[in-house]
């Protein structure tokens, strides 16, 4: 038994703390590195993607624009910047049609802002009060290309 003890103690074997402290060293190495390389991996991936994009919108702008489709998309846009409303959004809102007197206008838009009051809701009032400016601008535009 003193023969067996002695010959383990002679291989001087390494302690296993010693070799799961090596082993943890290694696999933080690995992953560092293994994290590296999806980083640029990443960055490259995303700075190929951000390229094709560019392209792609720039070709679609080219194609739209032999279309003529560009310039819709840019009244559109502007339309939707500034969000004026359409005159012919306005007529809807009011209930009134291109031909009716000035008169029949204000007096639906008196009726619906005044019931739109008694009911609490501001943002119908708003609209309502936004569809009559517009047609107003529309009726002072008419007014003044009318010769007199």
């Amino acid at each position: 038994m003193e023969s067996f003890s002695a010959s383990l103690a002679a291989t001087k074997r390494p302690h296993l703390s010693h070799v799961l402290l090596f082993s943890f060293k290694i696999l933080t190495e690995l992953f560092v590195q293994a994290a590296k390389i999806l980083a640029n991996l990443l960055v490259m991936g995303g700075g190929i993607l951000a390229r094709a994009v560019v392209t792609a919108y720039r070709q679609a702008l080219t194609n739209a624009s032999k279309n003529g489709v560009a310039q819709e998309t840019i009244q559109n846009t502007i339309r939707r910047a500034s969000k004026a409303m359409t005159e012919q959004e306005a007529q809807q809102i009011l209930g009134v049609s291109a031909e009716t007197p000035w008169e029949e206008i204000i007096k639906k838009y008196d009726n619906l802002f005044e019931s739109n009051a008694k009911s609490g809701s501001f943002y119908l009032q708003s609209k309502v009060q936004r569809a009559k400016e517009c047609l107003e601008e529309v009726q002072q535009g008419k007014s003044q290309n009318t010769p007199s």
